[in-house]
């Protein structure tokens, strides 16, 4: 039928809204609506479009009308058929509405007319939840049979989402009648009955039933609707109390976890013996075996059980603390005096050498201690009756186990192997332990304390010495004796004791300071000798980091004074010694976490390492190990330290003096010739880049003054009024000996890093002598120009950029120049325009490793300048451009040419190393040029080189006819890909899609390219989860997938056989006729990947299999 246009229906609902309409025409104008509506004629979607101004404006009387509108249209047609869809939208629309109390009438009218349609029952708990929530006030007035209907609606109720709402309902109206005369009071009793049976939650519906409701969520609600009003605590306790006896788990969770939330909002007093005794009953009792018939598998059993005992320990802390004195002193009686816990206490202090024999003792050592705990934290006066009690007998039970009196103070050099009483040991730590947080909750009364006749304090102080003496004794337990298999409860239970007793508070200790700095001394010990016993010295380094924490939170100044004296002083020291009998990496490792305990600790490393550097370089002599020690030094210093105190502060006064502290070392040549191991230079330039980095542009200025004042004092540089062009290479600097190369590596670390604001004297100088370096291929000359050409450094010599340009241009006509030898030159009469030509004239044969590596410099200049966006990138991009197609040109060259030029291999090499160049442009890095040494980075540079350099790479790669011209210039622009944005190469997919297969194809034969096949095979991966990617793919789907089959056999690389799988499981998303005539090759790929050596790939393989298996 026919739609009616809009200017036929619209008038009736302007004459509807409008007020000053007779009520006949309105009436007339929803029955010509309806009608419209009953008859297709007009659709819900268009009047609700049409109506939307009248639904939304914010006129109350237009939106009221227009609301009310919509209502009475539903009620006409509530024999229409509406779908699930338009009915959800039409009743969050309305329900929505009952909080606007201008336009509720047309809202309610809505709802009813929906209710009347569906009976939908969630419908009906939403909106009467609605309307408890915004209109308490009006709910107040309902009678007993209003309330009778809810508890009828909500008994027998199955569906997850009534039910949520079902209970919050109930959570609502049981809070509006707090009355005891008021309904909540007199229906109690028959609500709680119906809620009692939904308790525990149990939840059947699978993770694809699309609920809106989790078992969580109606655990949460249901538990909300027990705490409701304190009219249910009769009844609720009680049950979850009979709950908690259940063999299911499941039940014995939520117990606990509901006890708790009730016991939080009203109380326990009435029913504290009961609830005492239960929880008894989980914490001590209950063990994996009871679960085990319930649950999957011993260890489930076991979680379980862990999880029960800390709810219930949980409950029994809540019920401490809401329970209100004197009902408070009465329940904490009830435990402290319980039979079972005195016989507990002293079954542990009768046994003078208890050994645990089994998990489950040390688990109810546990439980005991726990309960203990929770009742000393309760109060001042709880914890010096169980002090008064059981502390005493428990550490001379101890003295007697460990025969204390033949015990010295510094054990650390022997080895206890006696029997020790775990038990008495674990109480005695825990009371320690609750004895700190009651000092810290009444910090404030330490001297009242202190001055008590009888008090926890005075009760402490008196078994002090013998106490700690003894836990120090545990620090050297056998581990060959008897009790070895719990060795490490015992060790870590002493070392916690003696970190207690370190971290009282300074006005509440007890310590006097020879025992403060007795307890450093024998933890300080363990790091100093023990370092053989992992255990023990992993928590004894963790145990004094918190000490010294401890120390710097409460500003505990003479306790800093002994902490710097004992245990930093100590710990640095074994820095500057090269003694080897302690693993350098754990002297590293305790340096640096000691010093992360405060700012004061860690400046003292920081200056130990600095100094133990300086050593090492004064005592290498070209060794090895000591190039390795001095390496090991900086990685510590610049990964872990400098980053610290990055972040702590301290870090600019530090890092000058440790660059000035290197310059002053090896500023002569007999120092130079110490360092001449490759592997000490490279960590001395490292170190030097970040020191230099971190420093303000005052602080370089010092250092790149010195550093050049260093230079030019060993080298004879030429006056400054020659050195207004480049000089010629062996005319600066004619030996380029192994010192000379260290010392322009230093120069040029200190340049990488410098800002670009901070002043460089000779600008001019400094260029000749990197660019003379860099001309005999070393690459540190190359860092310091790209950070030079990159940065555009201030120099006063420098009037404006076009100066510093002019030099650019002449050192890359060097570079070029050099790089092109007798076999070489043919590029300039073919593949270089002859305008070109004086810039390629033959100038020194060189080595082909040199010329390499000259190229590589060229590289590092054409990254500084790609970055801040320079034209002359164009330069350096097309000249390695030309390099890479040298086979071209050797192809076409006759014979007795190609035999006067010599061999190919040099060719091949240049190509090789042009291709690796725009790896090094693109990628990111961390030798220079980046953030952290202050490079200019223009936004999207990558982006742009790619959208620059992709037309002609496709250029060359067509027209090229030699395969290894082919391979280099796959592999170069392979480089330039895989380190573009994946947005920037989608938008080209349909340029470089067939470039990247291939190049997978062809790049998959040589192991050295196995990164760069790995980084494509990402950005094909990438393509396959984008739209537009996919639509390039699919027009050449049969070769994509022909060319991943083959490396799901790639022998190279693991992650590319897992990626190739995972690639071709993506294909399940594609169109059925389009992959199914690859379904055998690809299985057949996939069965072959079942015989994986790799786990992971195995896997893969699975899935590739079963997915492309399901294409029948």
């Amino acid at each position: 039928m026919a739609r009616v246009p809009p200017e036929e229906w619209v008038p009736h609902v302007e004459a509807y809204v409008d007020v000053s309409r007779p009520a006949a025409q309105h009436s007339a104008s929803v029955d010509a609506l309806a009608a419209m509506v009953n008859k297709d004629r007009l659709t819900l979607f268009d009047l609700v479009s049409k109506m939307e101004m009248y639904l939304t404006t914010t006129d109350h009387i237009v939106r009221s009308r227009g609301i009310l509108l919509l209502g009475e249209i539903l009620s006409q047609i509530s024999f229409k058929w509406l779908d699930v869809s338009t009915i959800t939208i039409l009743s969050d629309f309305f329900i929505s509405r009952l909080s606007d109390w201008q336009a509720i009438r047309g809202a309610l009218v809505g709802c009813l007319a929906l209710l009347h349609r569906k009976q939908d029952r969630k419908l009906c708990f939403q909106i009467l939840s609605c309307i408890l929530d915004r209109y308490p006030e009006a709910i107040k007035t309902m009678d007993g049979g209003q309330l009778y209907w809810i508890c009828e609606a909500i008994d027998e109720e199955k569906d997850p989402e009534c039910l949520k709402l079902s209970f919050h309902v109930v959570e609502v109206v049981m809070k509006l009648f707090p009355d005891p005369s008021g309904l909540a009071a007199q229906f109690a009793c028959e609500i709680f009955e119906i809620l009692s049976k939904y308790f525990p939650v149990y939840f059947t519906h699978g993770a694809g039933d699309d609920l809106n409701a989790t078992r969580d969520d109606l655990s949460r609600a249901l538990m909300h609707a027990f705490c409701s009003t304190p009219y249910f605590e009769p009844f609720a306790i009680p049950l979850l109390l009979d709950k908690l006896s259940s063999s299911l788990p499941l039940a014995k969770l939520e117990s606990l976890k509901y006890l708790d939330n009730c016991i939080r909002f009203y109380g326990a007093a009435r029913h504290a013996s009961a609830v005492w005794l239960k929880l008894k009953e989980v914490i001590f009792s209950l063990s994996p075996e009871q679960l085990l018939l319930t649950t999957g598998s011993p260890k489930d059993a076991e979680k379980n059980k862990n999880q029960m005992v800390s709810e219930a320990l949980n409950c029994l802390k809540t019920a401490i603390t809401y329970i209100d004195s004197p009902d408070k002193d009465l329940f904490i009686n009830l435990i402290l005096l319980d039979e079972d816990i005195v016989n507990k206490i002293h079954s542990i202090s009768r046994a003078e050498k208890s050994i645990l024999s089994s998990l489950e003792d040390l688990a109810q050592v546990h439980a005991l201690g726990s309960v203990i705990s929770i009742l000393m934290e309760s109060s001042t006066y709880f914890c010096t009756r169980v002090l008064q009690e059981h502390l005493t007998h428990l550490v001379d039970v101890l003295g007697t186990s460990t025969d204390y009196e033949s015990q010295q103070l510094n054990t650390c050099n022997g080895s206890y192997s006696a029997a020790i009483n775990f038990g008495a040991l674990y109480l005695c730590v825990q009371m320690l332990t609750s004895c700190r947080e009651v000092a810290l909750v009444s910090y404030a009364e330490c001297s009242s304390i202190k001055l008590a006749k009888e008090s926890w304090w005075l009760i402490l102080e008196k078994k002090l010495d013998q106490l700690i003496h003894l836990l120090g004794s545990f620090l050297t337990l056998d581990s060959q004796s008897e009790q070895s298999m719990f060795r490490q409860e015992y060790v870590a239970c002493a070392v916690k004791g003696l970190l207690t007793l370190a971290i009282f508070p300074e006005q509440c200790s007890t310590l006097l300071t020879n025992a403060f700095e007795d307890i450093l001394a024998m933890l300080t010990s363990v790091i100093t000798s023990k370092f053989e016993n992992v255990d023990l010295w992993r928590l004894s380094l963790k145990a004094l980091t918190s000490i010294g924490s401890s120390i710097v939170k409460f500003n505990a100044s003479q306790k800093e004074v002994i902490y710097c004296r004992t245990v930093v002083d100590k710990i640095v020291s074994l820095l500057e010694s090269y003694d080897g009998s302690m693993p350098l990496s754990l002297r590293l490792e305790a340096s640096y976490e000691v010093g992360t305990a405060g700012l004061n600790y860690m400046l003292p490393v920081a200056r130990s390492l600095e100094g133990a550097v300086v050593t090492s370089i004064s005592k290498a002599n070209g060794r090895m190990e000591c190039a390795e020690y001095v390496a090991h030094l900086f990685e510590c210093y610049s990964s872990r330290i400098l980053p610290w105190l990055f972040t702590y502060g301290g870090i600019n006064e530090l890092a000058l003096s440790f660059a000035m502290h290197l310059l002053d070392e090896i500023k002569d040549l007999s120092m130079l010739d110490r360092i001449s191991s490759q592997v000490l230079l490279d960590s001395l330039m490292t170190g030097m880049k970040l020191l230099v980095g971190v420093c303000t542009e005052e602080q370089q200025t010092l250092i790149v003054q010195k550093a050049y004042s260093m230079v030019s004092s060993v080298l004879p540089l030429p006056p400054k009024s020659m050195t207004h062009c480049l000089l010629a290479v062996d005319e600066l600097v004619p030996s380029h000996s192994v010192q000379e190369t260290a010392l322009i590596g230093m120069l040029s670390s200190v340049i990488v890093g410098l800002r670009l604001q901070t002043p460089v004297p000779d600008m001019i100088v400094m260029i000749n002598l990197f660019t003379v370096f860099l001309l005999n291929g070393k690459l540190p000359a190359a860092y310091a120009l790209a950070s030079i050409f990159n940065k555009y450094l201030h120099n006063p010599e420098f009037s404006h950029e076009n100066q510093l340009d002019k030099i650019l241009d002449d050192i890359l006509e060097r570079c070029f120049t050099t790089v092109l030898d007798n076999s070489y030159s043919k590029i300039s009469h073919s593949s270089v325009d002859t305008s070109n030509e004086a810039n390629f004239l033959y100038v020194s044969s060189g080595n082909v490793p040199s010329k390499i590596d000259i190229l590589s410099g060229l590289a590092w200049i054409g990254k500084g300048l790609l970055m801040r966006g320079d034209e002359k990138i164009k330069d350096i991009s097309m000249f390695l451009l030309k390099c890479l197609c040298s086979g071209e040109t050797v192809a076409s060259t006759p014979a007795h040419e190609k035999e006067s030029c010599g061999s190919d291999s040099s060719d091949t090499s240049i190509a090789t190393s042009a291709a690796g160049a725009f790896n090094i442009m693109m990628s990111d890095s961390e030798v220079c040029l980046n953030k952290k040494f202050h490079a200019r980075i223009k936004p999207l540079y990558k982006q742009r080189f790619f959208s620059i350099m992709t037309p002609i790479f496709l250029s060359k790669i067509k027209e090229a006819t030699s395969m290894t011209t082919k391979l280099a210039l796959y592999s170069a622009f392979g480089h330039i890909i895989s380190n573009a944005p994946v947005p920037a190469v989608i938008t080209e997919a349909h340029q470089i899609l067939l470039v990247i297969v291939d190049s997978l194809a062809k790049l998959s034969v040589d192991i050295q390219d196995k990164d760069l096949v790995y980084n494509l095979l990402l950005v094909l991966s990438g393509m396959l989860m984008d739209e537009k990617g996919k639509e390039c793919i699919l027009d050449n789907i049969h070769i994509t997938i022909s060319v991943l089959t083959q490396l799901v056999s790639y022998p190279h690389m693991m992650v590319v056989r897992e990626t190739a799988l995972q690639c071709l499981v993506a294909f399940s998303t594609f169109p059925h006729s389009k992959i199914f005539p690859m379904r055998l090759k690809v299985l057949q790929a996939a069965i072959k990947a079942l015989d994986d050596k790799k786990r992971a790939v195995r896997q893969e393989a699975v899935r590739c299999r079963q997915t492309w298996q399901s294409f029948a």
